[in-house]
């Protein structure tokens, strides 16, 4: 039958696994209604150099708007997000964005966006930058930075920490009010609780090492590439749409200083 994988390290760990039951499987926390999102990079000696083409100029074809950190980066977590709630459920219809760009490259090197879901049902901001400082390959590497936070109408989904430091974060789940009656979760002395998911794990965004038998995205690849049947699709080609439209939307309403619809 085949298949189609786009490979965003950070969606095949376990804690997006995880985070992808509580919200589609389980239900726990019922209809999406707000997301905020943040993804810190120190990548300026990337964005900064004019000889690093590929990742701040557009294509030749003039079709394409910006290249740079919307694209390179923003392009992981919005993936992510997409996984885990559902690229079905979670649809972007219209993207305000403002975005600054590198003095030397003209490289986009932050944004904040708003996005409008589900025709209003659902807000979602996101922001990012690579002007933290320092850089993701000196010895030692300074790490990204990223903050997710979902919330629905029965309880919220929080990842956020330090990509180089486990201890940093974890994935929790916040315990609302909205669950069936006669379910014990439906006792007021437990709303607002906290229940840390995969506590051995710790936080865990991109895998970006070489050593061993590689990151669960290739494992998961030569899985499928093998005819196997239990590989995991962290990202398949609907949430790849989903952040292209996004992205796209993006640079056109920063371009335009308005509002501007998803393209289908």
């Amino acid at each position: 039958m085949g298949c189609f994988l786009v490979n965003h390290s950070a969606n095949y760990r376990p804690q997006a696994r995880a985070a992808q039951e509580l919200i589609q499987s389980s239900n726990k926390i019922g209809q999406i209604r707000h997301i905020s999102s943040f993804f810190a990079s120190p990548l300026s000696w990337i964005f900064d150099d004019p000889s690093n083409k590929g990742w701040n100029e557009p294509d030749d074809s003039g079709s394409m708007l910006g290249n740079g950190f919307a694209w390179g980066q923003s392009s992981h977590i919005l993936a992510w997000i997409y996984h885990v709630v559902g690229p079905e459920q979670l649809v972007p219809t219209r993207v305000f964005c403002s975005m600054t760009n590198s003095d030397v490259t003209g490289a986009d090197v932050s944004h904040a966006a708003t996005i409008i879901c589900n025709n209003g049902a659902t807000t979602f901001s996101l922001s990012g930058t690579s002007l933290l400082p320092g850089n993701a390959h000196s010895d030692p590497p300074v790490a990204k930075r990223i903050m997710i936070k979902i919330f629905g109408t029965k309880g919220a989904v929080v990842y956020s920490g330090n990509d180089r430091d486990l201890a940093s974060g974890s994935l929790e789940y916040l315990r609302g009010s909205g669950h069936d009656e006669g379910n014990d979760d439906n006792d007021t002395h437990h709303v607002g609780a906290v229940e840390i998911h995969c506590p051995e794990l710790g936080f865990q965004f991109e895998e970006l090492d070489q050593d061993g038998i590689g990151p669960e995205s290739m494992q998961c690849f030569i899985d499928a590439c093998l005819g196997r049947n239990d590989f995991y699709v962290g990202a398949d080609i609907l949430v790849g749409l989903r952040s292209v439209q996004t992205i796209d939307a993006m640079y056109r309403s920063n371009a335009s200083g308005d509002c501007e619809t998803v393209r289908g």
